[in-house]
């Protein structure tokens, strides 16, 4: 799975940067400033859905896998 990337609503100036998480197929990204904020992307799929997303917030976020993370962080 390659890094997965999002920035949506560019025009606004109200940026929020979401943590994610994965759930088997999906990832799962969460704003820590709008608690109903969630936004799943199926990474084999590309499918998405969003709940509860504010029009005048630009939600970005990235998620990395955790084995490359765990790797990054172990470098020699």
């Amino acid at each position: 799975m390659e890094n997965l990337q999002f920035n949506l609503g560019s025009q606004s100036t109200n940026q929020h940067v979401c943590q994610s998480q994965r759930e088997g197929d999906w990832i799962i990204f969460t704003c820590s400033k709008c608690p109903d904020y969630e936004r799943r992307v199926n990474w084999r799929t590309g499918q998405m859905s969003v709940r509860h997303g504010l029009l005048d917030v630009a939600h970005i976020g990235t998620h990395l896998p955790s084995e490359i993370a765990y790797a990054l962080r172990h470098i020699n």
